[in-house]
């Protein structure tokens, strides 16, 4: 099914944008495999029709850390549907409020998550972890028993030697690489566990939209940086997501 694609957007809002059928139909016509992830479970439905009889663009059922204070009973749907499919995402913590209830229902849902999706086995989890990096890594711990690929990792460089070790896959984005921090923590990542993602509609390239044909953009400036060949970059980003996918 998935043997000729060349370029992989593990983390791409497609419900978001204003015309999401341009966008998967793009998608579909570059071979760029995407992952849809959502916010909520209940929109999981409309994406998984938008995308059900497609080759390269798949959805994710997720709970946006962000909206657990509002949909945080939304968590027995989430796992009704995940029998539905391999992806989980978007979940993960996000400190940005700085109540101690939120943080702890976050905890609550993340770790209700992580458990619902081991029992099943086999998912591949797109995380988000923004001023919450050493929760993130220390609830999945080293065991989880599918792939965990955090997206648009900015927590500390000892943490993301620990996420390493334990194995996590880590998608960079446009807006990693023009930022001072991102390019530091992109450049202390393994390549072998490196893959990409555009965050769109939320990232820009300049004045336009990140999409998942943002792709090929992203390898030419992630192998500038690495100071690698941009062909190998590319080869070894579907390699990896072809390892996520094993």
């Amino acid at each position: 099914m998935i043997d000729d694609f060349t370029f992989v957007d593990t983390h791409c809002h497609v419900d978001l944008y204003r015309d999401y059928d341009s966008v998967i139909e793009v998608a579909e016509r570059e071979k760029v495999f995407t992952i849809a992830v959502t916010n909520t479970p209940s929109v999981f439905g409309k994406m998984q029709q938008l995308t059900e009889s497609k080759q390269y663009v798949h959805a994710a059922v997720g709970m946006h850390p962000e909206l657990v204070r509002e949909r945080w009973n939304e968590l027995n749907l989430l796992e009704e549907l995940v029998s539905q499919t391999r992806f989980i995402g978007e979940v993960g913590l996000d400190y940005t409020d700085s109540d101690p209830m939120v943080r702890e229902r976050q905890r609550k849902v993340f770790d209700a998550i992580l458990d619902i999706s081991s029992k099943v086995g086999g998912k591949i989890i797109t995380v988000h972890s923004r001023r919450a990096a050493e929760d993130v890594v220390s609830a999945i711990g080293s065991n989880y028993n599918g792939r965990i690929i955090l997206h648009w990792y900015s927590g500390s460089h000892r943490t993301l030697e620990r996420a390493i070790g334990y194995g996590y896959y880590f998608s960079v984005n446009p807006a990693m690489l023009v930022s001072k921090a991102g390019r530091q923590i992109i450049k202390r990542i393994p390549l072998d566990r490196v893959l990409t993602e555009s965050d769109g509609p939320f990232v820009k390239i300049g004045t336009s939209i990140a999409t998942p044909s943002s792709m090929e953009s992203t390898i030419e400036n992630l192998a500038s940086l690495i100071d690698k060949d941009k062909h190998e970059v590319q080869t070894k980003i579907f390699s990896n997501f072809m390892d996520c996918l094993s």
